[in-house]
């Protein structure tokens, strides 16, 4: 067991040798690799922290019962009172036809027009607010926008938050986007850390000959080049959890304030522990796959 260590000690010195002989050649590879990992991460982690959110700060999804004109008012709030008994409902507010109207001038360009009007054409409308929870999914409101429309008076019932589902999908086909452009990046740095081993291993050759001729197997002299691999992951990796923190972070001073109006629990915030754990252990796979796969044909092709 001590002979395995100092075997091991050995190549750890032996594989840092580049680090003093080379640093900014080294830095810089393991900039390149750092840079290809933290712009897929840092789009992964900003669209994760807005999915979750999503439904608080654009506000509750809203359904707005219009009736027919002259509707009476006795009419109107009976209908509020029916739609009152869902229990995912958290509000329905009358909107009179003068409240409808100073709506209508506030809103539109060209207030003059509404004032030219002879009359108020506007009808009563009733604005249904809605919890949202797991048992309020998209069928179930299409079951109520098409129970109330055969309400006394109703002449159209809209749903208006159906842009919120456009967008939620968007999102998530960013995020995935995005880890399809992780894939990629794995590859691409499995095939990076092949040749910058490979251009290690052949600048070295003259010491791969003399090692190989004192009897050395292909293992004990491809491991001081692991150990160098494994150097240059830690540092790459590293670098783009710097990178991340540090996007998440201009991210939520630049947007976050805006969107914690809605949200006061919203926050770009950097990857957690456990996660970076993890994602630091699939990072040391994929580069030490592409370097443990140079090490072999390279270190056995120099005769």
């Amino acid at each position: 067991m001590n002979r395995w260590f100092r075997v091991q000690l050995f190549a750890i010195k032996t594989g840092m040798k580049p680090w003093v002989d080379h640093p900014i050649g080294n830095f810089m590879n393991a900039l390149v690799l750092s840079i290809a990992l933290a712009l897929p991460w840092s789009l992964v982690q900003g669209v994760s922290a807005m999915l979750p959110s999503m439904d608080r700060w654009i506000g509750d999804p809203e359904i707005s019962v219009f009736f027919k004109v002259k509707t009476p008012l006795s009419v109107v709030e009976d209908a509020r009172a029916r739609v009152l008994r869902e229990r995912a409902v958290s509000g329905a507010e009358i909107i009179p036809p003068e409240k409808a109207l100073l709506i209508l001038k506030e809103q539109s360009q060209f207030p003059d027009l509404a004032d030219a009007l002879p009359d108020n054409p506007l009808p009563y409308t009733l604005v249904v607010r809605f919890r949202l929870g797991k048992d309020v999914d998209e069928s179930l409101m299409a079951g109520w926008i098409s129970a109330w429309k055969q309400l006394d008076g109703v002449e159209h019932v809209q749903f208006d938050s159906q842009w919120i589902r456009r967008l939620r999908t968007l999102l998530t086909s960013l995020q995935l986007l995005a880890l399809g452009v992780s894939a990629l990046v794995g590859i691409l740095v499995v095939i990076v850390t092949f040749n910058t081993v490979r251009l290690q291993l052949v600048g070295q050759k003259a010491e791969v000959h003399v090692l190989k001729s004192l009897g050395a197997t292909d293992s004990e002299v491809g491991r001081p080049t692991l150990w160098w691999s494994l150097s240059l992951a830690l540092l790459a990796y590293g670098m783009a959890y710097a990178g991340v923190a540090v996007t998440m972070l201009a991210a939520d001073k630049a947007v976050g304030s805006y969107i914690r109006e809605f949200d006061r629990h919203f926050g770009f915030t950097s990857p957690s522990a456990i996660w970076a754990f993890i994602g630091l252990a699939g990072w040391t796979l994929l580069v030490m796959l592409g370097a443990w796969a140079s090490v072999k044909r390279t270190v056995w092709s120099i005769r």
